[in-house]
């Protein structure tokens, strides 16, 4: 149980975010970038830097984060994620109520099943 507790969590945990933007392997093309939502920037330096998208420029992000407005070059970015915390919270509770369940019907199939043997005995009268 616990074991499956522990999958459960790290699927959690890698599945908060999703992959929009990657330097490495599609250079240049911010198709999947929308002005409106909130993404997490990777920058070359190490940075992280989360706001929401308010335009996109030729060689630069525009955005804003707690009411501050950011500018960040293209050419610094090395990933764009999209933030999915929510989505993997439910799934993750609905797995873990699939498993509760799971468990709570073998256990109560295991007992009517030997409330059933001693009913009937061992057969050997």
């Amino acid at each position: 149980m616990k074991s499956i507790l522990s999958v459960l969590i790290i699927i959690l945990v890698t599945s908060c975010s999703s992959l929009k933007y990657s330097a490495a392997k599609n250079p240049d093309n911010y198709t999947n970038i929308k002005a409106g939502n909130k993404y997490t920037f990777l920058q070359a330096d190490g940075s992280k830097i989360p706001m929401v998208i308010t335009s996109i420029s030729k060689d630069s992000i525009i955005g804003t984060r707690k009411n501050e407005r950011i500018f960040i070059a293209k050419n610094n970015i090395t990933e764009i994620r999209k933030d999915k915390t929510a989505i993997a919270v439910v799934a993750t509770a609905g797995g873990i109520a699939s498993l509760t369940t799971l468990v709570v019907v073998m256990i109560k199939a295991t007992d009517v099943v030997a409330d059933t043997a001693a009913a009937f005995g061992s057969g050997a009268n």
